[in-house]
């Protein structure tokens, strides 16, 4: 039997390791399309897989995707400037990437009837929201970034104008953390982690401020149940990816690091953020659909990056690589 070709668009990032192993790992032929813009050796453990092409490009250049995408069952995009602080260096190439090379995407694949298209769209859409209310699916979207905003707009054009030819699948995810081979430093758990190493400080800015978490390796487990599936059971649906235990107040997520690994710190609260986000999740859709539980779990996450950092596995600690701007 012919093996089903996936794409991964962004297949070199933070999530996007994890999902090339995981469907590495199930033998689908898998094809990366990635500008390489943080870690060029992110996918080196797998260069020797028959089963992996990958090609350093740009997804918005539309002559060599044809190329790219021909044959495929599906396609995961995950490519895009990820997070306010990369999207605030360039407004027009947020939206060229964000946006428009989605959307152009999107009609290359109805064009090549590629059957599926899973986009990765964000929790940050819900921004700003009264904690006591649980979030779900259809809960008023308030943004509070340029990034959020794009990505809204993927999600109503992708609906719009594509569902009745593509399967649409879209997932607005919890902030990710734990360890990957393209690692990242400026996420909650991780830059936690990180200070109590290297500075010997743990400080937490708007410490009830509330944030759903979820493993790095989740998507990639969601996604192999989207592709493998023989209905249209995901077909224009939208997912909150995460876990309900997983919606964690700030305050907590430092209390968890401090009193597990580093309890000689003393914790520095401050009260206001910049970041004004704050919002509490519900993940009931998710489990229905998906029926799984997490794959890992604060804990052994923050123990396997402590253990990475101390077998100095990610090198320089302060490299701009482990940062997405």
């Amino acid at each position: 039997m012919k093996k089903k070709k996936i794409i991964i668009t962004g297949g070199a990032g933070y999530i996007g390791c994890h999902v090339v192993e995981e469907l590495l790992n199930s033998n689908y032929e898998v094809v990366v399309i990635d500008r390489f813009s943080f870690d060029t050796e992110s996918l080196k453990n797998f260069k020797n897989n028959e089963n992996l092409k990958i090609f350093n490009d740009d997804i918005r250049n539309l002559k060599k995707l044809e190329t790219y995408l021909n044959g495929a069952e599906a396609i995961i995009h995950l490519a895009a400037l990820v997070g306010e602080a990369a999207c605030k260096i360039s407004e027009t190439e947020t939206v060229t990437i964000n946006y428009d090379a989605t959307i152009k995407l999107c009609d290359l694949a109805r064009k090549l009837k590629i059957k599926k298209f899973i986009f990765m769209s964000t929790a940050s859409s819900y921004g700003v929201q009264n904690t006591d209310e649980i979030a779900n699916e259809i809960t008023k979207l308030n943004p509070v970034s340029l990034y959020a905003k794009t990505k809204i707009d993927c999600e109503n054009s992708l609906l719009k104008d594509f569902s009745d030819d593509i399967e649409i699948t879209i997932f607005r995810p919890s902030t990710v953390y734990g360890h990957s081979r393209r690692m990242r430093f400026d996420l909650i758990l991780n830059h936690l982690v990180l200070d109590a190493v290297l500075k010997k400080e743990i400080k937490v800015f708007g410490p009830d401020m509330v944030r759903p978490l979820m493993w790095v390796g989740e998507p990639a487990r969601v996604y192999k149940k989207v592709i493998d599936s023989t209905d249209s059971k995901f077909r224009s649906e939208i997912f909150n990816m995460g876990y309900d235990k997983e919606n964690y107040k700030k305050i907590d997520i430092a209390k968890i690091v401090q009193n597990n690994f580093f309890p000689d710190i003393e914790m520095d609260i401050i009260d206001k953020d910049k970041d004004l986000r704050s919002y509490h999740l519900d993940f009931g859709k998710m489990k229905k659909y998906f029926n799984l539980s997490p794959g890992s779990d604060l804990l052994n996450a923050t123990k396997l990056i402590l253990d990475n950092i101390n077998s100095k596995s990610y090198g320089d600690l302060k490299s701009k690589k482990y940062y997405n701007t």
